[in-house]
């Protein structure tokens, strides 16, 4: 009796130790091959550009310029890379200690590192709910979610900002508002995608996020000074729209935002079908989508007194519907949802009247992992290859329908 006990007691911890073993193997072997293939085209982005700040080169200003980018990677010896370099000052500055190793020594260092924030964040995601299995949750969908994997295979920055996102979660669930506002704001410093969760505080009047939040941006700024220099920020800032491409439609299947979406239907290519060439439709429906998307968001999360469940419930709405809005969401991105998918899931486990949610999540999980092995034979259809695209929205109303019944159980709308 005494021996079923503690084996009951006991039992998650073993899981979770086995899960992690499971992870550690499996991100073991991806980044191996990886580094044999020497195709980590945005990690060598950062890298270059940290080697072109650190020599006093605006990367900002130089954009898609190809002799300048040819120049620097010739001199150190990288063969695959991209441009130009979109990110914050931040990303660059983590890549900077890394110059002084040669790149696929650099590649591996960095691919551990975001191999360990994947770990932590699913370890964090799963603790900060009180229930049993909620870690075991975490690290299950961690294992099996493709968009961690192809965040290796590029070498992405997204393992430290859905680390970033997650530690802000983790804070906020426990009320901890000073660090959540120091978890958002460097997220936000690593890719742009957190400033809606630091409007999200601001609409919640999470003066303390806020405020420590707009503080770490500002420290994290100077920081970066003496990488990129004044220059560099006032140049980051007068190139922003520029880099991020606001004023070109995505149709690759790899980005799965609304406005992607449409320009596939409506921008016409050789290598797929569409319903018609119109561009200027792709562009109204697309940002008119996304309006209402985020005022809806608005709206579902009104400033009022919540209880932890619904206030997890805001975060990850939150979390899904940037994913949606942004102008392309690249695949990879995609690594956010593990937040979504987690809270949808565990509200579910835990709560029987929202059980008939478990099969449609289960198979969106499912196709968002199919898509990420086998888009680029999709690409024909563009709503095909729009899956996860399907998930998202999904996500987003799994989560908005949790909100309403909550609110309307406690009371809670103004």
């Amino acid at each position: 009796m005494l021996k079923a006990q503690f084996y009951l007691q006991h039992r998650p911890r073993l899981i979770n130790k086995l899960l992690v073993a499971a992870i550690i193997l499996l991100y073991a072997g991806w980044t191996g091959y990886v580094i044999w293939r020497d195709k980590c085209l945005d990690f060598y982005v950062y890298y270059l550009a940290a080697y072109g700040f650190a020599h006093k080169v605006d990367m900002y200003a130089m954009g898609d310029s190809r002799a300048v980018w040819a120049s620097l990677a010739q001199e150190l010896g990288v063969r695959n890379y991209t441009m130009p370099y979109l990110y914050p000052p931040l990303t660059a500055l983590l890549v900077w200690p890394l110059i002084v190793f040669p790149p696929r020594w650099a590649a591996f260092i960095w691919l551990m590192a975001t191999a360990i924030a994947f770990i932590i964040s699913a370890w964090l995601l799963g603790s900060a709910f009180p229930r049993s299995f909620s870690t075991t949750l975490s690290l299950a969908l961690l294992l099996f979610f493709v968009p961690p994997l192809t965040t290796l295979h590029a070498g992405q920055v997204n393992g430290f900002l859905l680390l970033a996102v997650v530690f802000a979660f983790y804070a906020f669930a426990r009320h901890h508002y000073l660090w959540t506002g120091i978890g958002v704001a460097i997220g936000v410093m690593l890719k742009i995608i957190p400033l809606a969760h630091l409007g999200y505080l601001a609409w919640r009047r999470c003066w303390q996020a806020v405020l420590a939040g707009v503080a770490t941006l500002f420290i994290l700024s100077l920081l970066a000074v003496p990488l990129i220099g004044v220059r560099g920020l006032i140049s980051y800032i007068n190139n922003f729209f520029l880099l991020t491409g606001a004023d070109k439609l995505v149709t690759s299947g790899a980005s799965q935002s609304v406005l992607s979406f449409f320009a596939r239907l409506m921008v016409a290519e050789d290598r797929r079908w569409y319903l018609a060439d119109t561009p200027a439709a792709a562009w109204w429906l697309g940002f008119g989508v996304s309006l209402i998307i985020v005022g809806l968001t608005m709206g579902l999360c009104w400033p009022s007194n919540a209880s932890k469940r619904l206030w997890a419930l805001e975060f990850a709405l939150v979390t899904t519907a940037v994913n949606l809005v942004t102008h392309h969401t690249w695949y990879h991105q995609l690594v956010l949802l593990l937040i979504p998918f987690f809270v949808v899931i565990e509200h579910t486990l835990a709560e029987p009247r929202w059980r008939w949610m478990l099969l449609p999540t289960a198979i969106g999980y499912l196709a968002t992992n199919v898509h990420g092995l086998f888009w680029h034979y999709l690409e024909f259809n563009p709503l095909l290859v729009s899956m996860p695209f399907y998930t998202s929205v999904m996500l987003w109303g799994f989560l908005a329908w949790m909100i309403v019944q909550e609110k309307k159980i406690k009371g809670s709308w103004c």
